[in-house]
């Protein structure tokens, strides 16, 4: 286990604990371990294991030996044919004629870590394929999300004759009619939803998207690297018929599943289908990546010859490559991700690292901002269905990171916005709670927006500061129109549990039913234990021993609370104290791995008093 960024807590007399609802969250269990005993019993003599991975497995629908068989070893050759995604042969033909011709091609990924993952993975594939091909990406403060003209323009100036976009594009008309106008085939790769008014682009050669409804490959929940991959697999195979490899020339892509594992963590996608297959595989991959940016941020971020889960992904590696583009220029993490020199990926890795320090920092002073004044704005009846916060103090590369926090925290969808004072504008990143689609709440919100898009759980805006109240007013009131997704409200448990439950086998047995994730999430049991001592790490989160005073013959076992200092108050007071009387936890079990010893941790998501 590992520490998250620490900071300052709120200011004095800030009181937390009626906007937070501490201990009001409900805990479902969807079946009881009695209702499962017979089947539990059956499908350990038949697998193998123990009875704690059995009850995750049954959670999952997972009833027989053979589905419990295909969940633990997905393969690599059960993943959707390429050919099933709409355009695919119209791209891969056109690739292949721009390869033929010698023509120049040019890249366009996101600044994210799902474009800036695509634009190299289509990098090293280009380059293996003997395309000649070049990659860009947007500025985030200059130019903004999308295909802008002016990069299409620039693509023209550089004698490109085929432009192929990566996560993003899918909503870039301005830029797909300039394309046409300037002779460039477009061909778009993305995940993000079409406008439902003005449908695909008028321009784009062709388009690579599941979210298109003539598009029956059944992909939808893959990111933008993934399709990217996809499109990979779909060239090889033309090559291959072509007759292009040389002996033994034929390029291995599975090497490349490291960037994939990183951009599906990162765009925290279900770990289901085709994305679980990905996924396994390339957190393989990643550990022995012959990628020398990739290897760098490894040793950098400190996750190298680690086990490592989509979690550490999210929230390790997958910030200091968005640091690139928050702070400074993506092209940073691209050159890491695509470079060939040693020495120059330490250089680029270091660089991440310095920046990524310095996001944090600019993120938690805004968080502390933030979570006084939200907190005041909901005990004076604000905010009821969504929470709005904007100032000309907040860095514009962060707003996303502090939204995600503001929604954990006060359980409802949240929009923060960066504000340039001098032009009157902001802009913004919104994220959603309890299922709710916020691309929707967008649309209906739109005549107080300048420009927005994104996905129904997270999506970015822009507007003139004039529109902010009537904006923020429209925003609450559509999504108290909106019925919540029950199942994303509660805390979904596994059921009971006992610390003596928590054996190094049986929690390696459920690590094997990772990667865990959106829809495969990670399980979460109840116990009954009492905290024998505790400390605070970084003032922000919480450390214990939880020990089981009823049962003797259970090893007190290490738990960590993630930011469980503001989930349970807002000072050090003596709620935190009152932790030490026997409770009720709900906890995620894990083996920590810490200098060859092995031993049960447990991560805390909730607790209440019994």
């Amino acid at each position: 286990m590992s520490d998250k960024s620490g900071g300052d807590l709120a200011a004095p007399g800030v009181s937390l604990s009626g906007a937070m609802g501490f201990g009001t969250r409900e805990w479902v269990t969807t079946k009881s371990a009695n209702d499962q005993r017979d089947a539990l019993k059956v499908l350990a003599e038949e697998t193998g294991l123990a009875p704690l991975a059995l009850r995750v497995c049954l959670q999952r629908g997972l009833t027989d030996p053979g589905a419990i068989a295909d969940f633990l070893n997905p393969r690599l050759d059960a993943l959707t044919p390429p050919g099933r995604i709409k355009d695919m042969e119209r791209a891969v033909v056109r690739l292949a004629k721009a390869k033929e011709n010698g023509e120049a091609v040019r890249i366009y990924g996101d600044y994210d870590v799902d474009g800036t993952t695509g634009a190299a993975l289509l990098t090293w594939v280009f380059r293996d394929l003997g395309v000649t091909a070049t990659a860009a990406q947007p500025d985030r403060f200059k130019d903004g999300y999308g295909l802008n003209p002016g990069a299409v323009e620039q693509a023209h100036a550089d004698g490109c004759r085929v432009l192929v976009t990566v996560d993003c594009g899918i909503t870039s008309f301005a830029g797909a009619l300039r394309a046409r106008d300037l002779g460039i085939d477009l061909i778009i790769v993305d995940h993000h939803q079409l406008d439902p008014g003005q449908g695909l682009p008028n321009g784009a050669f062709a388009v690579l998207n599941p979210q298109r409804v003539d598009c029956e490959s059944g992909l939808r929940q893959v990111c933008g690297c993934g399709l990217a991959f996809y499109l990979s697999v779909a060239l090889r195979g033309h090559w291959r018929e072509r007759g292009w490899f040389a002996q033994g020339g034929e390029p291995n892509l599975k090497r490349h599943l490291d960037l994939v594992v990183m951009a599906t963590a990162a765009d925290m996608v279900p770990l289901v289908g085709d994305n679980r297959v990905l996924v396994k595989h390339g957190l393989e991959v990643l550990k022995h990546t012959t990628k020398p940016g990739v290897a760098a941020l490894m040793e950098s971020s400190g996750l190298a010859k680690r086990d490592l889960s989509p979690s550490h992904l999210g929230f390790t590696l997958g910030p200091r490559i968005n640091a690139s583009g928050r702070l400074a220029s993506a092209s940073i993490a691209l050159e890491l991700l695509t470079t060939q020199d040693p020495v120059r990926a330490k250089e680029l890795a270091d660089q991440l690292e310095i920046l990524n320090r310095e996001r944090m920092a600019i993120q938690e002073r805004i968080w502390d901002e933030i979570r006084g004044r939200v907190a005041r704005d909901i005990d004076a009846g604000k905010f009821k269905n969504g929470i709005v916060v904007a100032d000309p103090g907040w860095h514009e590369g962060v707003v996303g990171i502090v939204a995600t926090r503001i929604t954990e925290t006060f359980r409802r969808p949240a929009v923060v916005i960066a504000i340039h004072a001098a032009e009157g504008k902001g802009k913004g990143s919104v994220r959603s709670f309890g299922g709710k689609n916020v691309l929707e709440a967008l649309r209906a919100s739109a005549r107080f927006l300048t420009t927005f898009g994104g996905h129904a759980h997270a999506a970015g805006l822009s507007l003139l500061v004039a529109d902010l109240e009537n904006f923020t007013t429209a925003f609450d009131d559509v999504l108290g129109q909106m019925a919540a997704d029950p199942a994303q409200l509660p805390l979904m448990v596994e059921g009971e549990a006992k610390l003596l439950d928590f054996t190094v086998q049986a929690l390696s047995e459920i690590e094997r039913l990772a990667p865990f994730g959106p829809g495969n999430a990670e399980p979460v049991f109840t116990i009954r234990a009492q905290v024998d001592s505790k400390r605070v790490l970084k003032d922000r989160h919480l450390k214990f021993i939880l020990s089981d005073p009823n049962d003797h013959r259970a090893h007190p076992i290490e738990a960590i609370w993630f930011y469980g200092v503001e989930k349970v108050t807002a000072s050090l007071s003596t709620e935190i104290d009152q932790l030490d009387a026997l409770s009720e936890w709900a906890c995620v079990p894990e083996v920590n791995r810490f200098r060859g010893v092995q031993k049960p941790a447990l991560r805390v998501r909730d607790r209440r008093s019994i």
